[in-house]
């Protein structure tokens, strides 16, 4: 029965609108000829009926045809569209079977599932080059600290210690943002509202003013990268505003984590620009002033993978707000 059916999408299409149309047909003038009467004349004539039931029976064809045609279309689209929405979530998600379906949907299968391998083994590539990029970077460093150690001068030996330390954190961030460390990393239901006040317990030790106002409910999220996430707005705030006022806000669907600070802000037309990675404000080469520029970008980053957002915006009384916002997923 299976080799009886055409193998391509336009075939089954086309037959079936063939079939459905003759059968509708042959059933209207079947039904036509047997409401037909006969005058006294031995005349034959036609109900008045019988037009709108030709009618009807011709719309019902077209409409189940349309129907089993938007089936045999949706279907192998759906099934696409779900595995495209996977595969952006997880790039090690299961391929498509390219056995079912017509020979346009196989194909297209086929495809998709080369598509993946080739990004898939890309990624491995580029995590290849990092791992090197690393290793041939740390070596020199390490050198370099080792043998700083001989220089007399204290203040010259402080100094080289501060450049090397700069540019080890440079190249952390770097390669950690060009790795994406937290794509890997398995979602569980966090208690966001302690992971916040834990963080700014953590702040007040370090004698920073960060204070935490409001509540909202656990989330499938992933620890380690939304700490990160958190960990970045917070640094910026004290950073540029010398303070971190953090609330919690439940939204319906989704929760916003809005940090403000009350430094002087961001011009308005720079408030996406600042997103970009390694793009700072701050003329300033120094790290301890304009850090590295990757702070916002992986920020950013995290909460996009965690099917959210980051906004910026200048307050009215004075101060940047940042807004995080993450779906409710339990």
């Amino acid at each position: 029965m299976k080799n009886l059916i055409p193998d391509t999408l336009f075939l089954r299409l086309f037959l079936l609108m063939f079939i459905m149309l003759t059968a509708s047909h042959y059933i209207g003038v079947a039904v036509l000829d047997h409401s037909r009467t006969i005058d006294p004349n031995n005349h034959l004539q036609p109900r008045q009926s019988s037009g709108y039931f030709w009618f009807a029976v011709r719309l019902m064809a077209t409409a189940l045809t349309a129907w089993i045609a938007a089936r045999w279309l949706s279907l192998p689209i759906k099934r696409m569209a779900q595995a495209a929405s996977e595969l952006g979530e997880n790039l090690d998600s299961p391929p498509l079977d390219a056995t079912r379906g017509p020979s346009e949907v196989r194909q297209a299968s086929i495809v998709f599932n080369q598509m993946q391998a080739r990004l898939q083994q890309q990624i491995a590539e580029r995590n290849r080059f990092l791992a090197a990029v690393s290793h041939d970077l740390r070596t020199p460093l390490t050198r370099l600290k080792l043998r700083a150690e001989k220089v007399g001068i204290q203040d010259l030996k402080s100094d080289i210690h501060g450049d090397i330390d700069e540019m080890t954190a440079m190249i952390d961030a770097t390669l950690g943002y060009l790795r994406g460390d937290g794509q890997l990393e398995v979602a569980c239901l966090l208690d966001i509202s302690a992971l916040v006040h834990s963080m700014a317990e953590d702040a007040e030790d370090r004698k920073d003013t960060v204070t935490v106002t409001g509540i909202v409910q656990p989330i499938l999220a992933q620890p380690l990268a939304l700490r990160r996430c958190l960990n970045n707005l917070i640094e910026n705030a004290i950073r540029y505003g010398n303070c971190a006022y953090i609330t919690l806000n439940d939204a319906g669907d989704k929760l916003i984590i809005s940090i403000h600070d009350t430094g002087q802000g961001i011009p308005d037309d720079q408030l996406e620009a600042v997103f970009a990675p390694f793009y700072r404000i701050e003329a300033s080469r120094s790290r301890h002033t304009g850090g590295v520029g990757l702070g916002l970008s992986i920020a950013r980053d995290i909460a996009q993978k965690h099917g959210g957002g980051l906004t910026l915006r200048n307050a009215p009384e004075g101060g940047l707000v940042a807004a995080l916002e993450l779906p409710k997923r339990h």
